[in-house]
Protein backbone atom coordinates (compact mmCIF):
# COMPACT_ATOMS: atom_id res chain seq x y z
CA UNK A 1 0.00 0.00 0.00
CA UNK A 2 1.44 3.41 -0.92
CA UNK A 3 2.66 5.36 2.10
CA UNK A 4 0.48 8.39 1.28
CA UNK A 5 -2.72 6.29 1.17
CA UNK A 6 -1.81 4.61 4.46
CA UNK A 7 -1.29 7.98 6.12
CA UNK A 8 -4.63 9.23 4.81
CA UNK A 9 -6.43 6.18 6.19
CA UNK A 10 -4.80 6.57 9.58
CA UNK A 11 -5.73 10.24 9.67
CA UNK A 12 -9.38 9.65 8.69
CA UNK A 13 -11.84 10.00 11.60
CA UNK A 14 -13.65 6.87 12.74
CA UNK A 15 -17.24 7.01 11.48
CA UNK A 16 -18.51 5.41 14.69
CA UNK A 17 -17.23 8.35 16.74
CA UNK A 18 -18.29 11.32 14.62
CA UNK A 19 -21.73 11.82 16.21
CA UNK A 20 -21.85 14.45 18.91
CA UNK A 21 -24.49 14.65 21.66
CA UNK A 22 -26.74 16.95 19.63
CA UNK A 23 -26.75 14.55 16.68
CA UNK A 24 -27.37 11.57 18.93
CA UNK A 25 -30.24 13.41 20.60
CA UNK A 26 -31.75 14.21 17.21
CA UNK A 27 -31.46 10.61 16.01
CA UNK A 28 -32.96 9.42 19.28
CA UNK A 29 -35.96 11.70 18.76
CA UNK A 30 -36.50 10.17 15.32
CA UNK A 31 -36.35 6.64 16.76
CA UNK A 32 -38.68 7.61 19.61
CA UNK A 33 -41.35 8.96 17.26
CA UNK A 34 -41.17 5.71 15.27
CA UNK A 35 -41.87 3.76 18.45
CA UNK A 36 -38.32 2.41 18.53
CA UNK A 37 -37.87 3.18 22.21
CA UNK A 38 -34.93 0.88 22.93
CA UNK A 39 -32.96 2.31 20.01
CA UNK A 40 -33.76 5.83 21.19
CA UNK A 41 -32.66 4.91 24.70
CA UNK A 42 -29.32 3.58 23.48
CA UNK A 43 -28.56 6.82 21.62
CA UNK A 44 -29.63 8.97 24.55
CA UNK A 45 -27.39 7.05 26.93
CA UNK A 46 -24.49 7.84 24.61
CA UNK A 47 -25.53 11.48 24.38
CA UNK A 48 -25.83 11.67 28.15
CA UNK A 49 -22.31 10.32 28.59
CA UNK A 50 -20.98 13.02 26.27
CA UNK A 51 -23.05 15.84 27.73
CA UNK A 52 -24.31 14.82 31.20
CA UNK A 53 -25.56 18.27 32.21
CA UNK A 54 -27.67 19.07 29.17
CA UNK A 55 -31.26 19.39 30.48
CA UNK A 56 -32.86 18.54 27.14
CA UNK A 57 -30.88 15.32 26.80
CA UNK A 58 -31.61 14.36 30.40
CA UNK A 59 -35.33 15.02 29.91
CA UNK A 60 -35.39 12.92 26.76
CA UNK A 61 -33.43 10.15 28.47
CA UNK A 62 -36.01 9.98 31.26
CA UNK A 63 -38.89 9.82 28.77
CA UNK A 64 -37.12 7.14 26.73
CA UNK A 65 -36.56 5.03 29.83
CA UNK A 66 -40.24 5.27 30.73
CA UNK A 67 -41.41 4.51 27.19
CA UNK A 68 -39.02 1.58 26.75
CA UNK A 69 -39.99 0.10 30.12
CA UNK A 70 -43.68 0.50 29.31
CA UNK A 71 -43.18 -1.19 25.95
CA UNK A 72 -41.33 -4.11 27.53
CA UNK A 73 -44.10 -4.45 30.11
CA UNK A 74 -46.70 -4.74 27.36
CA UNK A 75 -44.53 -7.34 25.61
CA UNK A 76 -44.36 -9.43 28.77
CA UNK A 77 -40.64 -8.81 29.33
CA UNK A 78 -41.20 -7.76 32.91
CA UNK A 79 -37.70 -8.38 34.25
CA UNK A 80 -36.17 -6.13 31.59
CA UNK A 81 -38.80 -3.50 32.30
CA UNK A 82 -37.98 -3.65 36.02
CA UNK A 83 -34.30 -3.07 35.20
CA UNK A 84 -35.14 0.04 33.20
CA UNK A 85 -37.37 1.47 35.93
CA UNK A 86 -34.58 0.83 38.42
CA UNK A 87 -32.10 2.56 36.11
CA UNK A 88 -34.46 5.52 35.86
CA UNK A 89 -34.85 5.61 39.62
CA UNK A 90 -31.06 5.72 40.00
CA UNK A 91 -30.57 8.38 37.34
CA UNK A 92 -33.54 10.55 38.29
CA UNK A 93 -34.18 10.06 42.02
CA UNK A 94 -36.56 13.03 42.17
CA UNK A 95 -38.84 11.72 39.39
CA UNK A 96 -41.68 9.98 41.22
CA UNK A 97 -42.81 8.13 38.12
CA UNK A 98 -39.96 5.62 38.20
CA UNK A 99 -40.54 4.19 41.69
CA UNK A 100 -44.32 4.34 41.17
CA UNK A 101 -44.31 2.33 37.95
CA UNK A 102 -41.66 0.06 39.43
CA UNK A 103 -43.82 -0.62 42.49
CA UNK A 104 -46.81 -1.42 40.30
CA UNK A 105 -44.85 -3.87 38.15
CA UNK A 106 -43.21 -5.54 41.14
CA UNK A 107 -46.65 -6.02 42.67
CA UNK A 108 -47.82 -7.72 39.49
CA UNK A 109 -44.79 -10.00 39.69
CA UNK A 110 -45.67 -10.75 43.32
CA UNK A 111 -42.28 -9.44 44.43
CA UNK A 112 -43.95 -8.00 47.48
CA UNK A 113 -40.95 -6.92 49.57
CA UNK A 114 -39.45 -5.00 46.66
CA UNK A 115 -42.83 -3.47 45.78
CA UNK A 116 -43.18 -2.29 49.37
CA UNK A 117 -39.79 -0.56 49.22
CA UNK A 118 -40.61 1.11 45.89
CA UNK A 119 -43.99 2.32 47.16
CA UNK A 120 -42.24 3.71 50.23
CA UNK A 121 -39.87 5.62 47.95
CA UNK A 122 -42.87 7.18 46.20
CA UNK A 123 -44.41 8.21 49.51
CA UNK A 124 -41.09 9.76 50.53
CA UNK A 125 -41.34 11.99 47.45
CA UNK A 126 -45.12 12.47 47.54
CA UNK A 127 -46.76 11.57 50.88
CA UNK A 128 -50.22 12.07 49.35
CA UNK A 129 -49.73 9.64 46.46
CA UNK A 130 -52.97 7.69 46.35
CA UNK A 131 -51.53 5.25 43.82
CA UNK A 132 -48.62 4.40 46.10
CA UNK A 133 -50.97 3.90 49.04
CA UNK A 134 -53.13 1.60 46.92
CA UNK A 135 -50.06 -0.47 46.01
CA UNK A 136 -48.80 -0.55 49.60
CA UNK A 137 -52.25 -1.67 50.74
CA UNK A 138 -52.23 -4.44 48.13
CA UNK A 139 -48.83 -5.62 49.36
CA UNK A 140 -50.19 -5.81 52.90
CA UNK A 141 -53.37 -7.51 51.71
CA UNK A 142 -51.62 -10.09 49.53
CA UNK A 143 -49.20 -11.01 52.33
CA UNK A 144 -51.96 -11.59 54.87
CA UNK A 145 -51.67 -8.31 56.78
CA UNK A 146 -55.31 -7.33 56.53
CA UNK A 147 -55.27 -4.82 59.37
CA UNK A 148 -52.32 -2.95 57.84
CA UNK A 149 -54.01 -3.03 54.44
CA UNK A 150 -57.17 -1.47 55.84
CA UNK A 151 -55.20 1.23 57.65
CA UNK A 152 -53.29 2.10 54.47
CA UNK A 153 -56.44 2.26 52.36
CA UNK A 154 -58.14 4.43 54.97
CA UNK A 155 -55.26 6.88 54.57
CA UNK A 156 -55.87 6.84 50.83
CA UNK A 157 -59.60 7.39 51.39
CA UNK A 158 -58.89 10.53 53.42
CA UNK A 159 -56.90 11.93 50.50
CA UNK A 160 -59.33 10.82 47.76
CA UNK A 161 -62.74 10.20 49.38
CA UNK A 162 -64.50 9.95 46.01
CA UNK A 163 -62.22 7.22 44.62
CA UNK A 164 -64.45 4.17 44.12
CA UNK A 165 -61.44 1.83 43.93
CA UNK A 166 -60.52 2.61 47.53
CA UNK A 167 -64.07 2.12 48.75
CA UNK A 168 -64.28 -1.27 47.03
CA UNK A 169 -60.94 -2.44 48.42
CA UNK A 170 -61.81 -1.31 51.93
CA UNK A 171 -65.22 -2.97 51.85
CA UNK A 172 -63.69 -6.24 50.69
CA UNK A 173 -60.89 -6.17 53.28
CA UNK A 174 -63.28 -5.32 56.11
CA UNK A 175 -65.63 -8.13 55.06
CA UNK A 176 -62.77 -10.62 55.04
CA UNK A 177 -61.30 -9.33 58.30
CA UNK A 178 -64.54 -10.01 60.14
CA UNK A 179 -64.18 -13.66 59.14
CA UNK A 180 -60.40 -14.10 59.26
CA UNK A 181 -59.28 -12.03 62.26
CA UNK A 182 -59.30 -14.96 64.69
CA UNK A 183 -57.96 -17.60 62.33
CA UNK A 184 -55.00 -19.79 63.28
CA UNK A 185 -51.92 -19.73 61.05
CA UNK A 186 -49.54 -22.52 60.14
CA UNK A 187 -46.52 -22.20 57.89
CA UNK A 188 -45.11 -24.52 55.26
CA UNK A 189 -42.12 -24.23 52.94
CA UNK A 190 -44.05 -22.25 50.34
CA UNK A 191 -47.39 -21.60 52.01
CA UNK A 192 -49.10 -19.74 54.83
CA UNK A 193 -52.28 -21.59 55.87
CA UNK A 194 -54.98 -19.67 57.76
CA UNK A 195 -57.94 -21.58 59.16
CA UNK A 196 -60.50 -21.97 61.91
CA UNK A 197 -59.06 -24.56 64.28
CA UNK A 198 -62.49 -26.02 64.92
CA UNK A 199 -62.99 -26.59 61.21
CA UNK A 200 -59.75 -28.37 60.39
CA UNK A 201 -58.97 -30.10 63.61
CA UNK A 202 -55.53 -31.63 63.11
CA UNK A 203 -55.57 -31.53 59.31
CA UNK A 204 -53.54 -28.38 58.74
CA UNK A 205 -50.26 -30.27 58.33
CA UNK A 206 -51.92 -32.72 55.92
CA UNK A 207 -53.12 -29.82 53.79
CA UNK A 208 -49.68 -28.20 53.80
CA UNK A 209 -48.12 -31.53 52.82
CA UNK A 210 -50.47 -31.94 49.84
CA UNK A 211 -49.87 -28.34 48.76
CA UNK A 212 -46.15 -29.02 48.87
CA UNK A 213 -46.69 -32.09 46.66
CA UNK A 214 -48.68 -29.93 44.26
CA UNK A 215 -45.89 -27.35 44.15
CA UNK A 216 -43.34 -30.03 43.27
CA UNK A 217 -45.45 -31.92 40.71
CA UNK A 218 -46.99 -28.94 38.95
CA UNK A 219 -43.75 -26.99 39.18
CA UNK A 220 -41.90 -29.86 37.52
CA UNK A 221 -44.43 -30.11 34.68
CA UNK A 222 -44.51 -26.37 34.00
CA UNK A 223 -40.96 -25.59 35.12
CA UNK A 224 -41.95 -22.91 37.61
CA UNK A 225 -41.67 -22.50 41.36
CA UNK A 226 -42.96 -19.25 42.95
CA UNK A 227 -40.47 -17.27 44.98
CA UNK A 228 -43.12 -15.95 47.39
CA UNK A 229 -45.16 -17.86 49.93
CA UNK A 230 -48.72 -18.52 48.78
CA UNK A 231 -51.54 -17.46 51.10
CA UNK A 232 -54.12 -20.24 51.64
CA UNK A 233 -57.36 -19.72 53.57
CA UNK A 234 -59.69 -22.52 54.64
CA UNK A 235 -63.22 -21.48 55.62
CA UNK A 236 -66.40 -23.09 56.77
CA UNK A 237 -69.04 -22.93 54.04
CA UNK A 238 -70.74 -20.10 55.91
CA UNK A 239 -67.49 -18.14 56.24
CA UNK A 240 -66.74 -18.71 52.56
CA UNK A 241 -70.06 -17.16 51.55
CA UNK A 242 -69.43 -14.21 53.86
CA UNK A 243 -65.87 -13.52 52.74
CA UNK A 244 -65.80 -14.53 49.07
CA UNK A 245 -67.86 -13.21 46.19
CA UNK A 246 -68.10 -16.28 43.95
CA UNK A 247 -70.71 -18.34 42.09
CA UNK A 248 -72.65 -20.88 44.15
CA UNK A 249 -71.13 -23.72 42.13
CA UNK A 250 -67.50 -22.71 42.85
CA UNK A 251 -65.59 -25.26 44.92
CA UNK A 252 -62.77 -22.81 45.61
CA UNK A 253 -61.29 -19.52 44.44
CA UNK A 254 -57.85 -18.19 43.60
CA UNK A 255 -57.76 -14.40 43.54
CA UNK A 256 -54.16 -13.94 44.61
CA UNK A 257 -54.92 -16.15 47.61
CA UNK A 258 -56.19 -19.74 47.57
CA UNK A 259 -59.60 -19.82 49.28
CA UNK A 260 -61.51 -23.05 49.86
CA UNK A 261 -64.61 -23.94 51.89
CA UNK A 262 -64.21 -27.03 54.03
CA UNK A 263 -66.28 -28.52 56.81
CA UNK A 264 -66.89 -31.93 58.33
CA UNK A 265 -63.74 -33.49 56.87
CA UNK A 266 -61.33 -35.10 59.30
CA UNK A 267 -58.92 -36.81 56.91
CA UNK A 268 -57.39 -36.18 53.53
CA UNK A 269 -59.52 -37.50 50.65
CA UNK A 270 -58.88 -37.75 46.89
CA UNK A 271 -61.44 -34.98 46.12
CA UNK A 272 -59.72 -32.66 48.60
CA UNK A 273 -56.32 -33.49 47.12
CA UNK A 274 -57.77 -32.69 43.70
CA UNK A 275 -59.15 -29.37 44.93
CA UNK A 276 -55.78 -28.35 46.39
CA UNK A 277 -53.96 -29.31 43.19
CA UNK A 278 -56.58 -27.42 41.15
CA UNK A 279 -56.22 -24.19 43.10
CA UNK A 280 -52.45 -24.35 43.24
CA UNK A 281 -52.34 -24.77 39.45
CA UNK A 282 -54.03 -21.36 39.20
CA UNK A 283 -51.14 -19.85 41.17
CA UNK A 284 -48.63 -21.11 38.62
CA UNK A 285 -50.73 -20.25 35.56
CA UNK A 286 -51.33 -16.71 36.76
CA UNK A 287 -47.65 -16.03 37.27
CA UNK A 288 -46.46 -17.70 34.06
CA UNK A 289 -49.05 -15.89 31.93
CA UNK A 290 -48.84 -12.59 33.83
CA UNK A 291 -52.55 -12.92 34.47
CA UNK A 292 -53.35 -12.94 30.74
CA UNK A 293 -54.34 -16.59 30.32
CA UNK A 294 -57.89 -17.15 28.99
CA UNK A 295 -60.13 -18.73 31.61
CA UNK A 296 -60.79 -21.90 29.61
CA UNK A 297 -57.05 -22.67 29.39
CA UNK A 298 -56.48 -21.73 33.03
CA UNK A 299 -59.32 -23.96 34.23
CA UNK A 300 -58.38 -26.73 31.83
CA UNK A 301 -54.85 -26.90 33.22
CA UNK A 302 -56.19 -26.82 36.79
CA UNK A 303 -58.70 -29.59 36.04
CA UNK A 304 -56.06 -31.86 34.51
CA UNK A 305 -53.89 -31.37 37.60
CA UNK A 306 -56.86 -32.09 39.86
CA UNK A 307 -57.90 -35.22 37.96
CA UNK A 308 -54.46 -36.73 38.54
CA UNK A 309 -55.30 -36.89 42.26
CA UNK A 310 -58.81 -38.34 42.17
CA UNK A 311 -59.53 -42.04 42.17
CA UNK A 312 -62.01 -41.91 39.31
CA UNK A 313 -62.15 -39.28 36.60
CA UNK A 314 -65.15 -38.83 34.34
CA UNK A 315 -65.01 -41.03 31.25
CA UNK A 316 -68.41 -39.98 29.94
CA UNK A 317 -67.87 -38.90 26.32
CA UNK A 318 -68.33 -35.28 25.40
CA UNK A 319 -71.54 -34.35 23.64
CA UNK A 320 -70.74 -32.48 20.43
CA UNK A 321 -74.06 -30.65 20.53
CA UNK A 322 -73.26 -29.27 24.00
CA UNK A 323 -69.79 -27.94 23.23
CA UNK A 324 -69.27 -24.26 23.95
CA UNK A 325 -66.93 -22.38 21.56
CA UNK A 326 -63.71 -21.66 23.42
CA UNK A 327 -63.85 -18.03 22.28
CA UNK A 328 -66.91 -17.68 24.53
CA UNK A 329 -65.02 -19.06 27.53
CA UNK A 330 -62.03 -16.72 27.59
CA UNK A 331 -63.52 -14.29 30.10
CA UNK A 332 -65.15 -14.68 33.51
CA UNK A 333 -67.35 -17.74 34.12
CA UNK A 334 -69.13 -16.33 37.15
CA UNK A 335 -72.42 -15.86 35.28
CA UNK A 336 -72.51 -19.39 33.85
CA UNK A 337 -75.30 -21.66 35.01
CA UNK A 338 -74.19 -24.76 36.95
CA UNK A 339 -74.84 -27.02 33.94
CA UNK A 340 -72.98 -24.75 31.55
CA UNK A 341 -70.12 -24.39 34.03
CA UNK A 342 -69.80 -28.19 34.27
CA UNK A 343 -69.66 -28.40 30.49
CA UNK A 344 -67.04 -25.65 30.34
CA UNK A 345 -64.84 -27.46 32.87
CA UNK A 346 -65.19 -30.84 31.14
CA UNK A 347 -64.33 -29.66 27.66
CA UNK A 348 -61.50 -27.41 28.88
CA UNK A 349 -59.97 -30.33 30.80
CA UNK A 350 -60.35 -32.61 27.80
CA UNK A 351 -58.71 -30.17 25.37
CA UNK A 352 -55.79 -29.37 27.69
CA UNK A 353 -55.21 -33.09 28.30
CA UNK A 354 -55.18 -33.60 24.52
CA UNK A 355 -52.57 -30.83 24.13
CA UNK A 356 -50.40 -32.20 26.95
CA UNK A 357 -50.54 -35.79 25.68
CA UNK A 358 -49.93 -34.81 22.07
CA UNK A 359 -47.32 -32.06 22.42
CA UNK A 360 -46.03 -32.17 26.00
CA UNK A 361 -46.36 -29.87 28.97
CA UNK A 362 -43.42 -27.83 27.75
CA UNK A 363 -45.64 -26.66 24.86
CA UNK A 364 -48.28 -25.51 27.32
CA UNK A 365 -45.55 -23.75 29.33
CA UNK A 366 -44.47 -21.98 26.15
CA UNK A 367 -48.09 -21.14 25.35
CA UNK A 368 -48.48 -19.41 28.72
CA UNK A 369 -45.35 -17.42 27.92
CA UNK A 370 -46.91 -16.25 24.66
CA UNK A 371 -49.96 -15.01 26.55
CA UNK A 372 -47.62 -13.26 28.99
CA UNK A 373 -46.11 -11.47 26.00
CA UNK A 374 -49.53 -10.04 25.19
CA UNK A 375 -50.43 -12.28 22.28
CA UNK A 376 -54.05 -13.25 21.68
CA UNK A 377 -55.33 -16.80 21.31
CA UNK A 378 -54.73 -17.36 17.60
CA UNK A 379 -51.36 -15.61 17.64
CA UNK A 380 -50.21 -17.40 20.80
CA UNK A 381 -51.13 -20.84 19.44
CA UNK A 382 -49.53 -20.09 16.07
CA UNK A 383 -46.29 -19.09 17.80
CA UNK A 384 -46.13 -22.41 19.67
CA UNK A 385 -47.67 -24.88 17.23
CA UNK A 386 -46.88 -23.17 13.93
CA UNK A 387 -43.93 -25.48 13.31
CA UNK A 388 -46.47 -28.31 13.15
CA UNK A 389 -48.51 -26.29 10.67
CA UNK A 390 -51.26 -25.93 13.26
CA UNK A 391 -53.22 -23.08 14.77
CA UNK A 392 -55.87 -23.01 17.48
CA UNK A 393 -58.74 -23.93 15.14
CA UNK A 394 -56.74 -26.85 13.69
CA UNK A 395 -55.98 -28.17 17.15
CA UNK A 396 -59.61 -27.88 18.20
CA UNK A 397 -60.62 -29.80 15.07
CA UNK A 398 -58.08 -32.54 15.83
CA UNK A 399 -59.28 -32.75 19.42
CA UNK A 400 -62.92 -32.98 18.35
CA UNK A 401 -62.11 -35.82 15.94
CA UNK A 402 -60.32 -37.73 18.68
CA UNK A 403 -62.75 -37.12 21.53
CA UNK A 404 -66.11 -36.99 19.77
CA UNK A 405 -65.83 -39.67 17.10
Amino acid sequence: MPLLLLLLLLAAPSIGHTLDSAQLNRLAAESFHKGQYLQALDKLRQAGEQNPYNPRIQHNLAEALLAAAGHLTEEGEWDRAVSLYQEGNDRFPEDVRFPLYLAHLLLQQERFSEAEVAAGTVLGLDPDSVEALLILGQVNYRTGRLRDAMETWRQAAEIAPEDARIADLLARAEREYRVEADMTRDYGAGFVLSYDGKTLGGMSQDILAVLNEAAIEIGSLLDFFPSQKVQVLVYTHRQFRQAVDSPDWAGGVYDGKIRIPLAGIRQMTPPLRGLLFHEYAHVVVRQLSHGRCPVWLNEGIAEVMASSQTEVSSTRPLDASALIPFRELGGSWRDLSPDRARQAYRQSRSFVRFLAESYGWYSIRELLGQYAAGKGGDEAFAAVFGDYGLGLSDLVDNWRRRELN
